[in-house]
């Protein structure tokens, strides 16, 4: 019994060395790995970020790295896109949407390349190092400057990018049938905006942005539950009960973080996924699909303004009947007219997510309007005083506008507040909040 146990002490004790050597192993290749980037030997980098990259697959800064050092060794391949954009959705530095602005413009897909090249916000010295003017120009030209290698899939491209994978289809993974109705606005290019699930044309897009939106889902219902915890911890007295519900509030608030940074990374490879679609068929037919996506946002606008005149008349319509009711009867028509009255009052509350005067937007604003529109309808209206308000949501019951409130607020929008309406009209919080 005594040799057993000596024998499984040495066998643990040598796992633990060993795996603290390849923990330092690896420690000390990424650092040389940084350091020839830094230096700019790219091609001693490689082999190192390859290695790196197997191991942590998901690590931005790595992928950050991996991605760029693929594109100075002129390797514009798949791989090097799905580097760079598992890094750009992360806290990486802001260059790597120029450097997906190059990989897009080596491959000649001029609209997406500009697009990148216009999200690039560095400083004016870090513009002038990676010569941004110049690679804008020249797209805007449709030059390409760049030597692109094909490579060697099986040497370079060695992470879980480079074995093909079976392309999902709505078989294996089903729409919702909440989302096959829904109506959103999803930027593609600077061409084609979607607004349902089916004008994806790539299966696997469609499938990236069904995830995006069950992403967004599962998000809400937890903002949801953290609210009932933030209402328990402030209803107990109990010490005890109150750090437990705190505990459960953080780590609540930790994976609603998590799942807007995997919603974000699931739009942007929808993104990617469609625009190489039409990469790939060409502009003529992307012009055709554009206008007639253009003629079902002019029929649906149609559709909108015929339901609100609808509404309108019949408002009017109980209007009339209620005031030719005679004076006799109104005591056997009491209940009648108290209905009437019910449906003329409408109450609706939303989320104000921005005021303007004459409509002239901040950049900062502009920015989360881009994120909020991929996914959220977004209203806006202009008020006496010329400002144009912004609105998300329409709600009858006050505590659903919380929540959607509490929500923006957790995904950035600190100033967002509830507003009222009655009948279409703006009216103070208070009047109608009892």
């Amino acid at each position: 019994m005594r040799k057993k146990a000596n024998f499984i002490f040495i066998a643990i004790l040598f796992f633990l060395c060993f795996n603290s050597l390849k923990a330092q192993e690896t420690s000390v290749n990424e650092k040389l790995a940084i350091e020839y980037f830094k230096q700019k030997e790219y091609e001693k980098a490689l082999p190192l970020f390859i290695e790196l990259i197997n191991k942590s697959p998901d690590n931005a800064m790595l992928n950050y790295y991996y991605g760029i050092t693929l594109l100075k060794n002129n390797h514009f391949k798949t791989a090097a896109k799905e580097a760079l954009l598992n890094a750009v959705v992360d806290n990486t530095p802001s260059n790597t949407n120029f450097y997906l602005g190059n990989y897009f413009h080596a491959l000649g897909s001029w609209t997406e390349a500009m697009d990148f090249y216009k999200r690039y916000k560095g400083s004016k010295q870090e513009s002038k190092e990676l010569e941004y003017d110049k690679y804008v120009a020249l797209c805007s030209q449709q030059i390409n400057p760049f030597k692109v290698d094909q490579g060697d899939d099986k040497t370079v491209f060695t992470d879980s990018i480079k074995a093909p994978v079976k392309q999902p289809n709505e078989k294996t993974f089903p729409i919702p049938d909440s989302l096959k109705s829904e109506w959103f606005n999803f930027e593609i290019n600077s061409q084609l905006t979607y607004h349902g699930i089916y004008d994806f044309q790539s299966e696997a897009a469609k499938i990236l942005f069904t995830k995006a939106w069950l992403v967004t889902s599962k998000n809400d219902s937890i903002v949801r539950n953290t609210d009932s915890l933030r209402k328990a911890h402030e209803e107990t007295t109990s010490v005890t009960a109150r750090i437990a519900l705190v505990q459960r509030i953080v780590d609540a608030e930790q994976q609603s973080y998590q799942l807007l940074h995997d919603r974000e990374k699931f739009f942007e490879q929808a993104r990617v996924k469609e625009s190489g679609y039409w990469e790939k068929t060409g502009n003529e037919l992307m012009v055709q699909f554009a206008s007639q996506i253009a003629q079902r946002e002019k029929a649906r606008a149609e559709q909108i303004l015929n339901s609100q005149k609808n509404k309108e008349k019949e408002l009017e319509k109980t209007a009339k009947v209620q005031s030719s009711t005679p004076l006799e009867e109104s005591n056997k028509t009491e209940t009648s007219i108290q209905n009437a009255i019910a449906v003329k009052e409408v109450i609706q509350f939303k989320v104000q997510i921005g005021s303007f005067l004459h409509g002239k937007l901040t950049p900062a604003f502009k920015v989360k309007y881009t994120k909020l529109a991929k996914f959220r309808k977004i209203e806006k209206f202009t008020d006496a005083k010329k400002y144009q308000i912004y609105t998300i949501g329409n709600f009858a019951a006050y505590k659903d506008a919380v929540l959607l409130k509490n929500q923006l607020v957790m995904e950035g929008l600190k100033t967002a507040v509830i507003v009222a309406f009655k009948n279409g009209e703006q009216v103070p919080l208070k009047s109608v909040v009892k």
